[in-house]
């Protein structure tokens, strides 16, 4: 019997262990569609986002979404690879619209603007897919919701909006934490460019060596008497929180019960492997009208929760007064600029280079260990007592401590600087109202900042946006460094150069 060439080509390489890479297939999604079209071609196209991932089951498969209103929860079941995602993306294909956001603030200076709205969630379900570019318009369950065990996932440039809601779901779900064992988080997740806003929490769960950047978590809403409006709610181990921005809050939108808004928190209450937050970074952020920015508790006690780098951030003033007269119990101060509490938090603890307006400084742990280098911190009012621990271990040095009234009796660190104007260029009235959209904190040429820290180890390479560190003799202390205006002028004269 002969072969046909193709197949006998086939069969060599099925014989020599050599796969053949199935051609990546576009399907087509569209209001005017019919999920009995081949959904291949543009002219063609399914009517559902959930028939068309259905489809796309080799890797490098793309869903295309044309523009218009879904109302549909689709899963994705099917697994890309390393190198081929399965992808499901708003638009053309060639880049997603956006908006300009005029907040100075802003890491990326843009929102997702995308045509296509979907009422519903995602759920990712499968390894090594991407979900890009689309409006999502909260229905109570969330935007998109990932299964624990999850690999390779990315999820881009979507405006997840609560659009009004009083029972609002969250922005980003990672399933998992409290139920299955660290081995089993989703891991390697890339989260970047995403817009949240109007829900209850921006993002939550656990999600080991993934990156969340440049995302923008605002205004976080919803009335669900005992839900905490945090930012983000974090487990994993090696994830890295890295240039988002924060902002908005209102204690109004508790409407009356003892919700707390942090920029990022995570605990440990079970002991027993499934809430674990180990060698996590947050870096590089700014975050407003919070109560703690960066809250960690090992309630366990087993170590589950350590092991933290926190660097290069802003910390500024309290969910603010939006006059509704509807304020939580937990009124409008936000107590801590970071406070590590209870358990065994380990040795490799590190507090470098934030710039922190009002509340305390705490490691407060029976064991463990803590670097302070390069923090500034400036009291609006005469809060001199800023540093609190208990317990464990805290070294640092060259932090820089400024309060507008009142006066600091000594540094708590060598090195460091009290009662000299750190010199910001806006950094806003600290009212109840305080929002901070203008604010700018980078330090001017007065500044007492300027080429007063210390090197560190590990080495912190950039300031907060992106600046190489050091610039001149010395690190700058706080979340940027200072960059002159102007150049210095240039020689008018050399001498001994040879030709």
């Amino acid at each position: 019997m002969r072969f046909p060439l193709f197949r006998l080509f086939a069969f060599i390489l099925l014989v020599a262990g050599i796969t053949i890479q199935a051609r990546a297939t576009t399907y087509f999604v569209a209001t005017t569609g019919n999920d009995s079209s081949v959904c291949s071609t543009a002219s063609a196209p399914c009517l559902t986002i959930s028939h068309a991932v259905t489809l796309a089951t080799s890797a490098g498969d793309i869903v295309q979404v044309a523009a218009g209103s879904y109302s549909e929860s689709p899963t994705l079941s099917h697994s890309g690879s390393a190198g081929n995602l399965i992808t499901v993306r708003g638009q053309s294909g060639s880049g997603c619209p956006t908006t300009p956001d005029i907040d100075v603030n802003s890491p990326t200076q843009t929102h997702p603007a995308s045509t296509v709205t979907l009422s519903g969630a995602f759920t990712i379900a499968a390894n090594y897919v991407a979900i890009d570019c689309f409006h999502m318009l909260s229905t109570g369950s969330g935007a998109v919701s990932v299964n624990s065990g999850t690999v390779g996932g990315s999820i881009s440039n979507i405006e997840m909006d609560g659009h009004g809601c009083t029972s609002c779901g969250g922005g980003i779900y990672f399933a998992g934490v409290g139920s299955v064992s660290s081995s089993q988080y989703a891991s390697n997740y890339t989260i970047t460019n995403n817009y949240i806003h109007g829900l209850s929490n921006g993002m939550y769960g656990a999600c080991s060596t993934c990156v969340v950047t440049g995302n923008e978590i605002t205004a976080l809403s919803g009335d669900e008497p005992g839900t905490d409006h945090d930012y983000i709610d974090a487990w994993g181990v090696g994830t890295a929180f890295r240039h988002n921005y924060m902002h908005a809050n209102t204690c109004n939108s508790c409407n009356g019960y003892d919700c707390h808004m942090d920029c990022i928190q995570t605990w440990n209450t079970t002991g027993n492997g499934t809430e674990v937050s180990k060698n996590m970074v947050f870096d590089r952020n700014v975050c407003f009208n919070h109560h703690e920015g960066v809250i960690v508790q090992d309630n366990a006690g087993n170590g589950d929760v350590s092991n933290w780098a926190v660097t290069n951030n802003v910390f500024a003033y309290g969910p603010y007064d939006d006059g509704s007269g509807h304020l939580c119990v937990a009124g409008t101060v936000h107590p801590w600029c970071w406070v590590f509490q209870d358990g065994a938090l380990g040795t490799s603890n590190t507090f470098f280079n934030n710039t922190c307006v009002d509340g305390a400084e705490g490691f407060e742990s029976t064991n463990g260990s803590a670097q302070f280098k390069n923090n500034l911190f400036f009291s609006l009012g005469n809060d001199t007592s800023i540093y609190q621990t208990s317990g464990a271990t805290v070294t640092g040095a060259n932090n820089l401590d400024y309060a507008t009234s009142g006066t600091f009796s000594g540094g708590s660190f060598t090195g460091d600087i009290v009662n000299k104007n750190p010199a910001i260029v806006s950094i806003g009235t600290g009212s109840s109202s305080e929002q901070c959209i203008g604010c700018n904190y980078n330090i001017q040429s007065t500044s007492a900042a300027i080429n007063a820290g210390v090197s560190t180890s590990p080495t912190v390479t950039v300031d907060l946006i992106g600046t190489p560190r050091p610039q001149g003799p010395a690190f700058d202390i706080g979340a940027y460094e200072y960059i002159p205006t102007t150049k210095p002028a240039a020689p008018t004269a050399l001498t001994g150069v040879v030709h």
